[in-house]
């Protein structure tokens, strides 16, 4: 039978030099653990770490990697509007960036990165070009062909070319109610009952238009009357935020007293209302009043509405006309809140802004 010899140890005793094959089974009882070496699968990575450099998953294509490296890190979106960067250069869509100064400012608190937490304003964050352009070449899927455009040629595509565009019958002025894809349209119009009806069948829907019309119509002329009048006031002001003094303190806005026919005047705003937690809703408003802070002996009769400021923001939308008429006397100075016909969405620019410029028109009615 053959033997294994093994060396002699001085630091174990053994009965003999030479141990029997028979008796192998012995020997990892006498080997000290410690020395054993693990097997090479033992010392390989945990699963969860393997699944992420396996060579087995798919390669991800160069426009997916670069994409999630553009986008904001607010929304996590690749977004066709200004992007904004901290000091650190981490990117917001300008969208996401005016609502977190909106929200700050409206808890009073100091805006941070969401990413780094360093302080963000409007004055040290900056616009980068670059990745605006890099995300404009990056590819996108149409919403209504899912074709691949590079972005930026998907809105000419979808409002000018896209086959799946919605629209409607180009008779819709005359009452019809048909939607549907553009490629749709010429099969439609051959079966329009429109073009068939006679008058008396229209006349109720033309009249609902000319209603319509009518009532733009008005606003412009009033305006232009208004304007023709002697006694005009023309204000160009400033709101600036502040804040009362109550535990639970709210926002608000006011301009500094300014003359206009002769008087004192001030301008208030407020978010929502003065709704409780308004940096918790989505949708945003804001309202103004207008008040006399002179005294009369007599009473002020007055119409008045708000335009864009000269010295605003160019990307604000201009604001619509709309004309409010109120008397002012002793007993009632201030009017109530008026809605500001803006959207939520520019509702947030205006708050993230340090002040809201506009101009305000105000004309007295001569006494009968």
């Amino acid at each position: 039978m053959a033997e294994i010899t093994i060396p002699n140890d001085s630091q174990r005793n053994f009965s003999s030099d030479t141990v029997s094959i028979s008796n192998i089974s012995e020997i990892p009882m006498l080997v000290s653990t410690d020395h054993v070496k693990l097997d090479s699968n033992d010392a390989e990575e945990p699963p969860a770490k393997k699944s992420k450099v396996s060579l087995n998953d798919k390669t991800r294509l160069l426009e997916d990697r670069i994409g999630s490296i553009l986008s904001c890190c607010i929304c996590l979106d690749l977004s066709t509007l200004a992007m904004f960067q901290c000091i650190n250069g981490h990117l917001m869509c300008v969208s996401c960036f005016n609502h977190l100064l909106a929200d700050c400012k409206m808890k009073d608190e100091q805006t941070t990165c969401p990413n780094c937490r360093c302080e963000i304003s409007k004055s040290n964050c900056t616009r980068n070009l670059a990745v605006e352009k890099t995300i404009s070449e990056l590819p996108i899927q149409c919403d209504y062909c899912s074709k691949i455009f590079i972005r930026s040629e998907i809105k000419i595509h979808q409002s000018q070319n896209c086959p799946e565009r919605p629209t409607i019958c180009d008779y819709s002025l005359l009452g019809c109610n048909w939607n549907g894809s553009y490629q749709n349209l010429p099969s439609h119009l051959l079966v329009c009952e429109c073009p068939t009806k006679t008058g008396a069948q229209l006349i109720n829907t033309i009249r609902a238009q000319k209603r319509t019309y009518d009532d733009e119509k008005k606003c412009l002329e009033t305006v232009v009357d208004l304007l023709s009048l002697n006694q005009i006031g023309v204000s160009d002001l400033i709101l600036k935020p502040l804040r009362t003094d109550d535990f639970a303190a709210k926002l608000y806005f006011e301009t500094s007293r300014f003359t206009a026919l002769q008087y004192q005047w001030q301008v208030r705003a407020r978010i929502n209302d003065n709704t409780p937690h308004p940096h918790t809703t989505v949708t945003r408003s804001l309202s103004y009043q207008l008040i006399l802070k002179s005294k009369i002996t007599q009473s002020i009769d007055l119409k008045f509405f708000i335009l864009k400021g000269p010295h605003g923001d160019p990307s604000t939308l201009q604001i619509q006309p709309i004309i409010y008429h109120f008397e002012f006397n002793q007993n009632n100075t201030e009017t109530e809140y008026l809605k500001l016909p803006i959207s939520s969405q520019e509702c947030n620019r205006i708050l993230s802004s340090s002040s809201i410029s506009f101009r305000l028109l105000m004309v007295q009615l001569d006494k009968p």
